[in-house]
């Protein structure tokens, strides 16, 4: 529901047990008065206080009895986990024992919602209402319960509360013991939890204020020449530190940095503008340095071994080997140039910092000072810790700096005035052909030639598979042509985008005009073969920076955002560049973006951004700065230049149509099926898009064997599972989704027509545990190498003829109707649109169709596959199913929430003055 006001004019009020917004207040009592609100209630204050209904009480306990299995009780939640196969029945008896001085009576023997897999039974009829039994001293009572399992996998469980009263009293109490049927085959088994989840506290810091310093890379690879620009060290104070610590708040930080406190956030009241823009960024980049330092401790290590470099591998300087597990995915990022200090194992100092001269897949090479090298004995022991790379951030405060005086055209852009549209009989002939039939494309084309939006960015918005990478290089290839003194500057938030704009313009532009400038903390094996020739690369392939006499001598500079920060440093100047232009720009935060403009673009340089503010927009660690914070609302560090820029009124269509003067929008989707992109179109695209994609290719899985509806290529697979964590990973996993995504795939492998090869499958989950437990299964696949798994972030801008989505979060419990807690990354309509729109042919979700009807986009994409046939599994569980079943049985046992603290917390978080005061 939109944000609407009552009758007063005050903010809606709101619901949260419930997740919606009343626009009255007799609209608000009716609703708090309904059986829905009720239920929900319910369900909220069981879940809420589930562990201390758990706790045995007044002597009395109950525990199970029986053949367990690999099934497990776990004392502290009440859970009794039964693990089955498919069609298994299971017995067990919760014994009620009284430890305590008197008798008990046990009235009542009830579970919360029922469940056809489990059954209640005992002696003498507590279990069918018939009879209450009084539990003596010393003396134990039986109630056996009955799972039997279903022929499909998933997980079901059913709280069951036992009602006692004491013989001498007519106070109730209660004990819930949650059953739980595990039903696993024997892939889920074998994903299944390994140890018990522990949550990780980072390590004590080690005490590096006078670290010994490391052996630094050689002269040319620091690009350490004298006439270049230094950059700042823009660190944060002691006193930003704690204001920030005590979240910008006047009452709660120390006296002596109130008065700091208050003039920062008197100059970020009222949202970011023009006057305030360097200290809206620059405060939230040092907010997001803090969580950061924060972040890298989780990967800590106590008792690391360090092992000798032979010469023959790495022969100057000596370097020593450090294993660090993620490496490969960057978990954590670890650069060529970066610090990894270390001490002695049990001590805290003296610290070393061992320089980084060389990143693999599974280690680091590290060169230290001699001093740590005299003791060195290879396979000895160390406590590490690292650091990331402040350079980027560096660069970032930069071009803060220089740009708020300079880059106010850019920041805060108005409408061009006396403008003309660009000549449409402009005689451009294509270097790609396709476009000249795509009449958006060829606009943008055109309309940069012109400079249309001068001294404004021009926006290409590109929904997903418009072709708005091609349009780009398209542009940039016809500025080369037509414009014969133009400079371009190419960027793109990483080296993988950077790299595909330079193949394809390589493709047409000269490589003896174009640089692919990559950074000194790239690895220069990574650089593709193709690119090596116009890399600033030197005789013996190491990367090192070209001076500025060099590099104003190129037509094409193509970087990535950050690595465009040299061009400043170098000395190159401001205007030099006729036209930047910065792809994928929906994914990097403002200030990255900003790095690519400041110093180097002019009121004549024509800037054009490339992106789709519907996709992954920049990764942010610290809630403290995002956009729905309280402090930094609406334009946290989240929201990309491009998305800021998309909001403002010029950029904004009028009447459904956008002022072709500033901004493009794409709209002919060369990848999808037209059921596929059905909904993200409908969700995102006010149903704009126009299905282009080949039709031989996106129709090539209508007659799948396995669909559930032929030529509607969507398939729903409704899995009621686990979602679990283990060890010290804070990351969720779903055994049963493993065990479905892993059949999906070998049924796609082994279809025989139409061949699907790996490399034709791309499978997408939230979850990094997810994401390791897939791999790890498809490694026993035959031929399953080469297909990609990874998370939205990782297929941003790829594409897969088909897409496997297997979600993790899930509600095995009835009650667990708790959307605030469940649905976790769930909850992003920009990971749903990147996730649901990589696929071509033909696109499966793997999920807890239960969780999934909490959320708008995802409820809404389970709806409209189920109603056309695609929809495989138990259907989700409608709310109006069971109000009176729920109701009944907590006022059957009398179980109903007590008013006290907890309830009167609750009341006020429905009252009207809790939302106004947000």
């Amino acid at each position: 529901m939109g944000e609407t006001t009552n009758s007063q004019g005050n903010f809606p009020l709101h619901c949260p047990i419930c997740s919606i917004d009343l626009k009255s207040k007799e609209e608000f009592d009716k609703h708090k008065s309904s059986a829905r609100h009720r239920v929900q209630w319910l369900k909220h204050w069981y879940q809420s206080n589930r562990q201390l209904l758990a706790q045995d009480k007044l002597g009395v306990e109950v525990e199970p009895r029986g053949d367990l299995g690999k099934g497990s009780f776990d004392s502290r939640t009440g859970s009794v986990t039964l693990t089955m196969k498919p069609g298994d029945v299971k017995n067990v008896t919760l014994v009620v024992k009284n430890f305590g001085g008197e008798a008990v009576i046990l009235r009542q023997v009830e579970a919360l919602h029922s469940c056809p897999m489990i059954s209640l039974s005992d002696h003498y009829g507590v279990t069918r209402s018939e009879k209450f039994v009084r539990v003596l001293p010393g003396v134990e009572y039986g109630v056996m319960v009955v799972g039997a399992a279903k022929e499909t996998l998933g997980v079901e469980q059913v709280p069951i509360v036992f009602q006692f009263k004491p013989d001498t009293s007519d106070q109730l109490f209660f004990i819930a013991r949650t059953m739980v049927l595990n039903v696993v085959d024997s892939i889920a088994e074998e994903v299944g939890s390994s140890s018990p989840y522990r949550r990780q506290h980072p390590l004590q810091p080690l005490f590096r204020q006078d670290y010994i310093p490391g052996v630094p890379l050689s002269p040319h690879r620091q690009s350490a020449h004298p006439n270049f620009k230094k950059l700042k060290p823009y660190r944060y104070t002691q006193s930003f530190y704690n204001i920030a610590f005590k979240n910008f708040s006047e009452k709660k930080v120390a006296t002596k940095h109130s008065m700091e406190c208050a003039k920062l956030k008197k100059k970020l009241e009222g949202g970011v503008t023009g006057a305030n823009h360097k200290t809206w960024y620059e405060t939230m980049l040092w907010v997001e340095e803090i969580q950061m330092e924060v972040d890298i401790r989780m990967y800590s290590m106590e008792e690391a071994q360090l092992i000798t470099v032979p010469p023959n591998v790495f022969p100057f300087p000596p370097c020593v080997e450090l294993k660090v597990e993620g490496l490969a995915e960057k978990r954590p990022s670890v650069l060529v140039g970066d610090n990894v200090y270390v001490a002695h194992h049990g001590h805290r100092s003296p610290v070393y910092a061992g320089v980084v001269h060389k990143v693999t897949d599974t280690s680091v090479y590290l060169a230290f000072d001699d001093s740590f090298m005299e003791s060195f004995v290879s396979g000895m022991k160390v406590s590490v810790e690292f650091e990331f790379s402040r350079h980027p951030l560096k660069v970032c405060h930069r071009a803060l700096e220089i740009g708020a005086s300079r880059l106010s055209h850019l920041t805060f852009p108005k409408q061009p005035q006396g403008q003309q549209l660009a000549d449409e009989q402009m005689n451009i002939i294509a270097y790609n052909r396709k476009l000249e039939n795509n009449a958006e494309q060829m606009q943008a084309v055109r309309n940069i030639l012109s400079g249309t939006s001068l001294p404004a960015p021009y926006i290409i918005f590109g929904p997903p598979g418009t072709g708005k990478t091609v349009t780009v290089v398209e542009a940039i290839k016809q500025v080369i042509k037509e414009r014969p003194q133009s400079r371009v500057l190419a960027c793109a938030p990483s080296n993988a985008a950077a790299d595909l704009l330079a193949e394809r313009l390589l493709e047409h532009v000269s490589g003896a005009h174009m640089l692919r400038l990559n950074a000194v903390s790239r690895t220069s094996a990574t650089i593709p073969a193709n690119l090596r020739c116009i890399s600033n690369l030197d005789d013996n392939n190491n990367i090192c920076m070209p001076q500025e006499t060099k590099l104003s001598h190129y037509r094409v500079i193509v970087s990535t955002m950050v690595t465009a920060a040299w061009l400043v440093t170098s000395g190159i100047a401001e205007g030099h560049m006729t036209h930047i232009f910065l792809d994928e720009c929906g994914h990097s935060m403002e200030p990255e973006a900003l790095v690519a403009l400041a110093g180097l673009a002019n009121k004549n340089t024509q800037v054009v951004l490339a992106g789709d503010p519907h996709q992954l927009g920049p990764v942010i660690r610290s809630t403290q700065i995002l956009s729905d914070s309280k402090l930094f609302r609406p334009c946290g560090l989240d929201k990309s230049y491009l998305e800021r820029l998309m909001g403002r009124e010029m950029y904004q269509p009028a009447d459904g149509t956008y002022n072709t003067l500033v901004v493009t929008k794409l709209l002919n989707n060369y990848r999808s099926h037209t059921h596929i992109l059905n909904q993200p179109n409908r969700m995102f695209y006010d149903s704009q898009l126009k299905v282009c994609a080949d039709e031989v290719l996106a129709t090539s899985l209508c007659r799948w064997e396995h669909l559930p509806k032929k030529n509607f290529p969507l398939i729903f697979h409704s899995v009621r599972g686990k979602d679990q964590r283990e060890g010290a990973s804070p990351s969720f996993f779903n055994a049963q989704e493993v065990s479905k995504v892993v059949e999906y795939t070998k049924k796609l492998l082994d279809t025989r027509s139409p061949k699907i090869k790996a490399q034709d499958i791309g499978i997408i989950t939230p979850y990094r545990r997810q994401v390791e437990k897939i791999r790890n299964q498809l490694r026993k696949v035959r031929n399953a190498d080469g297909l990609k798994v990874g998370s939205p972030e990782e297929f941003q801008g790829d594409e897969r003829r088909v897409i496997i989505i297997s979600t993790v979060r899930a509600s095995a419990d009835h009650l667990a109707h708790d959307q605030f807690f469940k649905l976790g990354f769930l909850r992003n309509p920009k990971r749903f649109n990147v996730a649901v729109t990589r696929a071509k042919a033909l696109l499966i979700v793997v999920g807890c169709a239960d969780i999934l009807a909490l959320d708008q986009h995802w409820g809404g994409l389970m709806r409209y596959i189920q109603d056309r046939g695609g929809y495989i599994g138990p259907a989700p569980r409608a709310l109006d199913d069971d109000i009176d079943d729920v109701i009944s049985r907590f006022e059957s046992l009398g179980l109903n929430p007590v008013l006290g603290e907890d309830a009167s917390a609750r009341e006020k978080a429905e009252a009207p003055e809790w939302r106004t005061e947000q």
